[in-house]
């Protein structure tokens, strides 16, 4: 049979997060990319692996895009000195954010210009949701989709073999004059296979030290981003991150998240944990495993959860008090609205705005901050109702408040309206 693809090496790999661009209005936060150091710990038993976040190596500089618009993080030229340094058969580039693909798009033709041999890669929420509009990119040869710790690997045999890429789940590349995607459809069943992310291949004093200057958000500047599950049970109509891990929850065991934690803390001296889930306290039974825990293991950790929390889970007293006894300083309440009608039908979450006044008040009574998450501006919604969130807002006494405007997001419902 005819290899389906040219054989190429594929000893070396470079994974890239790319620099970010925001208003001036937001601060510039720095986070370790936790997608390209779950894929660096999968990849380093077979490949020689560098991993590179643009964002901390270059957090200092600073690029206008338009007014009141700029970039930060790395420029595409100082990437190109990093990946000639290291020379990479396959450069391998995240694409977190929407904004982030022109630089990426950039970033792939000058490793073509460079070498036309390197493969280029990409992955993350904005090439997942839009793959034909990504690979009119010539420049870039793959699009894996969604999570990618099983068909990255898959696709690096399949360049050293040959063969094989058809098979491969959730991969898109270019054929003559199309397109060829396959969808995804396969997960990761057991979460707890997977080793911790390769924490080690990133400059974790970098991060700490620019964290500095952000510790209103923060107990400790060694603080750290941790995951303990994958998706949300919810289908809101505003987010992708359901539909981009597959429409399912999936959740590493109590113990596997305590093996880990115990791991941060002796090697890396971590004081405070950020746990990045999209709905950590959804399964209540786990959630208070993994708090009881931290508790008994005496782990002193400081945490709060930045992408917010399912407000009604945390009717259960009992969750809340071992949130609190375990370290936790703050929560953030996704709300969305203050507006019953907005909520059910165009958020389409599952909250009561009036049952949740009681909820965040036993919050606050246990000694956590309340805070949370509002959006204003969903099609359909009508002035008085952004009015309605405002006051409702104002009512539950928040120690702090964040307001979005919305945006449509790829892979969403209202994105498709």
């Amino acid at each position: 049979m005819k290899p389906s693809i040219s054989r190429r090496l594929a000893r070396k790999v470079m994974l890239i997060f790319p620099p970010v661009t925001i208003a001036r209005i937001y601060d510039k936060m720095c986070c370790l990319p936790m997608g390209i150091a779950y894929l660096g710990a999968v990849l380093r038993d077979r490949y020689e692996v560098r991993l590179l976040d643009a964002v901390v190596e270059g957090h200092h500089l600073e690029r206008d895009i338009a007014p009141r618009i700029f970039q930060y993080g790395l420029s595409t030229d100082m990437i190109m000195d990093r990946i000639r340094e290291f020379s990479p058969d396959v450069v391998g580039m995240s694409c977190l954010f929407s904004n982030q693909f022109p630089v990426v798009a950039e970033l792939a033709r000058k490793v073509k210009e460079w070498n036309p041999e390197v493969v280029t890669i990409t992955g993350g929420a904005h090439p997942t949701f839009l793959p034909e509009r990504c690979l009119r990119e010539d420049a870039l040869d793959y699009i894996v989709m969604g999570e990618a710790e099983e068909s990255l690997p898959a696709l690096l045999k399949a360049l050293e073999t040959g063969s094989g890429r058809e098979a491969i789940d959730g991969l898109a590349w270019r054929e003559a004059d199309r397109e060829v995607v396959h969808p995804k459809t396969a997960w990761i069943k057991d979460l707890d296979s997977l080793p911790f992310p390769a924490r080690d291949l990133l400059p974790l004093e970098k991060y700490f030290e620019i964290n500095i200057p952000f510790l209103f958000f923060s107990k400790s500047r060694r603080n750290i981003s941790f995951i303990t599950s994958r998706g949300c049970p919810c289908r809101c109509n505003f987010c992708s991150s359901t539909r981009y891990w597959g429409g399912r929850y999936r959740m590493r065991s109590a113990e596997n998240v305590l093996a880990e934690l115990e791991h941060i803390k002796r090697e890396y001296g971590i004081e405070e944990v950020k746990f990045e889930d999209d709905n950590l306290t959804f399964d209540g039974k786990r959630a208070k495993a993994i708090f009881k825990g931290m508790i008994e293991r005496g782990l002193d950790l400081s945490w709060n959860m930045p992408n917010g929390v399912m407000v009604k889970t945390l009717a259960d007293r009992e969750l809340v008090r071992l949130m609190k006894q375990s370290g936790c300083f703050e929560v953030i309440l996704a709300f969305e609205s203050g507006d019953q009608w907005v909520v059910d039908n165009i958020v389409n979450k599952p909250l009561d705005l009036e049952k949740a006044r009681a909820i965040v008040k036993g919050v606050q009574e246990e000694g956590i901050d309340t805070h949370a998450f509002f959006i204003i501006g969903f099609p359909g919604e009508k002035l008085e109702q952004i009015k309605n969130t405002f006051a409702y807002a104002r009512s539950l006494d928040l120690d702090k408040m964040y307001v979005f405007i919305f945006n449509p997001l790829p892979g969403t419902p209202l994105y498709q309206e």
